[in-house]
């Protein structure tokens, strides 16, 4: 199972669609669970699970402790089991539509900084991005697009296929061709998995090659992304892991056989962009600098650095550690 839900999450396409689909699978969870110390079991180590296969999700990491907290709080209080179902499945789909406006809200936002004329390069796959651009059409702009391929996964090509139904010319690209058409392009969009306290951006690897090479062009980049996004971990330090996918990803077995057991493969699936590289961030409170995201932060929880319980000390909780 856990295998299955790994591979699902990584073949999620953004960090909004893998943060849909692991919160849908967690409703069904809630609902099916027969037992209050079964609920706090389970839920545990399929957050444990999830967060494994999407570590990188500030999406997940903050909507997870909310979660956590809520139901350690319903536990301690000793609500029924089915009034603390009921809760947890309402703040779920809470979730779930708060996630869903912030991207309305923002793709508008990024909108009204798109003039008609514009050429724009995207890497990977975001939904924000898309529809940013989808709304752009929308208020009259004709635009154009280049899109990366965006290996390992490829999941530029899907992105192409979402612009090219939207009616936006698009050419796709191979990754190391960003630069060459970085001077025919007038902004770089692109989205975010994670957006660090220091303005950084996590995002699909290749994305720092994409904004140094606009920053030497003086190409300005532009990253849509919701606050949900923006990582409270990284207050503290704590350096966000960047997961990789399969040698097989890249090669075939045979010639990974062919190759031998000396020759090492490694395809890492996000990089760190940094604050620099970045021009500001497309939310849904507004378009704002790197700087910036600690005032966000501050906003959002009330005090600087926020006071917020660790995702493992929840778990280690829920687990009766």
């Amino acid at each position: 199972m856990r295998g299955t839900r790994t591979s699902r999450l990584y073949s999620a396409l953004g960090a909004t669609e893998a943060a849909d689909l692991a919160l849908k699978e967690l409703h069904t969870l809630v609902r099916s669970v027969g037992s209050m110390e079964e609920l706090k079991v389970r839920t545990a180590e399929f957050v444990g699970e999830v967060l494994a296969a999407r570590p990188t999700s500030a999406l997940l990491i903050n909507t997870f402790r909310e979660l956590l907290s809520e139901l350690l709080r319903l536990s301690d209080s000793g609500v029924p089991l089915g009034e603390a179902r009921d809760k947890l499945a309402s703040l779920i789909e809470h979730r779930l539509v708060k996630a869903r406006e912030a991207v309305e809200d923002l793709a508008e936002m990024g909108a009204r900084r798109i003039v008609g004329g514009s050429v724009i390069l995207t890497h990977s796959y975001s939904y924000s991005v898309i529809r940013t651009l989808e709304k752009a059409v929308e208020r009259g702009a004709r635009i154009k697009a280049y899109v990366t391929e965006s290996r390992p996964g490829g999941e530029g090509l899907v992105t192409a296929e979402e612009l090219y139904k939207r009616g936006i010319p698009v050419t796709l690209i191979v990754d190391s061709a960003a630069r060459f058409v970085m001077n025919r392009v007038n902004m770089v969009l692109v989205g975010a998995e994670s957006i660090a306290a220091n303005g950084a951006v996590v995002n699909k690897v290749g994305t720092s090659q994409v904004a140094l090479a606009a920053h030497e062009a003086r190409v300005r980049v532009f990253v849509a992304a919701g606050t949900y996004k923006f990582s409270v971990e990284t207050v503290f330090g704590e350096l966000v892991e960047i997961p990789s996918v399969p040698p097989s990803s890249l090669l075939s077995p045979e010639e990974l056989g062919r190759l031998g057991a000396d020759y090492k493969v490694w395809a890492p699936l996000m990089d760190v962009t940094p604050p620099e590289y970045i021009d500001a961030i497309v939310t849904e409170k507004g378009i704002i600098a790197p700087e910036a995201v600690p005032v966000i932060l501050r906003e959002l929880y009330g005090s600087w650095p926020p006071q917020l319980p660790e995702i493992e000390e929840l778990l280690e909780k829920l687990k009766g550690g």
